[in-house]
């Protein structure tokens, strides 16, 4: 694989120490990050008022009446992963000069706090809070005003804040607090909230009159968006942790048990499967597959990333299921070692992208076959890789672990350019590169990105980091 060299001319370009981990596998990794984060000042940009400790509020602690929200479409990105079928990909111009035009301070966003930027009104963001995994003061969502980055409400959740989508009336947010709330999208306050059993992790999905999640108990469940009122519920193998796509008319869910479905919007289960994989080493019966993301749906297959113990010779951890049937079409093959994956790749021009893993590369499969496109050593090599990517007219934004989003060509991954948001003090200057190891690192003290990329319809892109700064980046 070769080292890109980095084209943003005041970023220093770096790569990293050889990829993937030395012999014999690492320990596992299968459970949620915990992040940890530090308070640190803030670099003089177009500045957001911090949002104050107390809970629930609905407008910025500023002198300044708090923006309106007026929803007329919802062009853009208004759900994980730009849509339904969860493909991370849109039309809107790419950027070929990386700048920051506002930053927000939102607490710590993980891996399922995707930013949401609905037509060119509001941006929506659903936050850890100060505290990733512990209740605290700062957990809800968030939303700006699109065009200059000022607070228009905060809405106070019991616990994180994971996922969300958004109608043109309210923001339907799942939080570790077991609830998934209706929020009103000009105001914030909750129009009703539903409890499930257990956390509810998911991407919440809209379907026409219902939004579909999942909960920490193994229950896929529909509610009316109207009053809360529970649909239907079907039951998986493990824990619905990435939450359901759809192609318009079905539902398509995973679960950490390694089931894989198929429901119809009433709740009729179509097909289900159990996704199994060799084990490490070979020897033994299959084991199953531990789903952390929705699955990517087309016209002819169901793409199912998941996690395993640790990393595995020659298998990207991707299988493909019919989607009328269920049936497995094929399992994804390529050179290399390759890790656990419980980010959502995107599906663009044939291919599925995303960051791999247990290295610090990108890689590419060919989304009929499964058979490696490419794979690219971007950055430094670190373990985990949790952020999702996002495409803008071919374009893929991929944040990585070690701090840095990266766009590059989605036809073979070049390297377009690099900006790192990891550290606000140190936006857009070069990483510092971890000390030389035989293995990746699991930490990044340099400042890591846990987050999806978000894309809205006029190029904006939007990325947030563990130290609790949601970035504008534009041309």
């Amino acid at each position: 694989m070769r080292c890109t060299r980095v084209l943003v001319p005041w970023l220093l370009a770096a790569c990293g120490p050889p990829t993937g981990p030395a012999n014999g596998p690492p320990p596992p990794a299968t459970s949620e990050p915990e992040i940890a984060t530090t308070e640190q000042p803030q670099p003089a940009l177009t500045v957001v008022e911090p949002i104050p400790s107390a809970a629930p509020s609905t407008s910025a602690a500023t002198s300044e009446p708090a923006p309106n929200v007026s929803v007329t479409d919802l062009t853009g990105w208004s759900t994980f992963h730009g849509d339904s079928q969860r493909t991370g990909v849109t039309n809107a111009p790419r950027i070929t000069k990386p700048r920051v035009r506002w930053k927000a301070t939102v607490g710590v966003l993980s891996w399922l706090n995707s930013p949401l930027a609905v037509g060119k009104s509001v941006v929506l963001v659903p936050s850890s809070g100060e505290s990733h995994n512990k209740p605290d003061a700062k957990d809800g969502v968030y939303a700006f005003d699109f065009a200059s980055g000022r607070r228009a409400w905060f809405a106070h959740l019991g616990a994180d804040a994971n996922g969300a989508v958004a109608s043109k009336t309210h923001v339907f947010a799942t939080s570790d607090d077991e609830h998934l709330y209706a929020l009103d999208i000009k105001t914030g306050k909750v129009a009703w909230k539903a409890k499930g059993e257990g956390k509810m992790y998911t991407h919440p999905l809209l379907l026409g009159d219902r939004v579909v999640v999942g909960d920490a108990s193994g229950y896929v469940r529909a509610f009316a968006t109207q009053d809360g009122k529970e649909l239907w519920k079907v039951a998986l193998n493990g824990a619905i942790r990435g939450g359901a796509s759809s192609d318009g008319k079905n539902v398509f869910v995973g679960s950490q048990g390694g089931d894989v479905a198929a429901l119809s919007a009433a709740g009729k289960t179509l097909w289900k499967v159990a996704g199994k994989r060799a084990p490490w080493g070979g020897k033994g019966p299959d084991e199953p597959i531990q789903i952390y993301s929705p699955p990517v749906v087309d016209k002819d297959f169901v793409y199912v990333p998941f996690a395993r113990d640790t990393y595995y010779d020659d298998l990207p951890a991707i299988h493909a299921y019919d989607k009328k049937t269920g049936a497995l079409r094929w399992k994804a093959k390529g050179q290399g070692q390759w890790g656990n994956l419980r980010s959502t790749p995107a599906l663009v021009m044939g291919n599925l992208v995303w960051g791999e893993p247990y290295s610090g590369d990108v890689a590419a499969i060919d989304a009929s076959t499964g058979r490696m496109r490419y794979r690219e050593e971007i950055g430094f090599c670190f373990f985990p890789q949790w952020s999702s990517p996002a495409v803008a007219s071919e374009w893929v934004y991929l944040p990585r672990f070690d701090g840095s989003v990266y766009a590059l060509n989605a036809k073979d991954g070049r390297v377009e350019w690099e900006y790192f948001l990891g550290d606000s003090k140190r936006l857009g200057q070069a990483r510092q590169k971890p000390a030389q190891k035989q293995n990746c690192d699991w930490e990044n003290p340099d400042g890591a990105i846990y987050a999806p990329a978000a894309v809205a319809e006029d190029g904006t892109l939007f990325v947030g980091t563990a130290e609790g700064v949601l970035y504008a980046i534009g041309n």
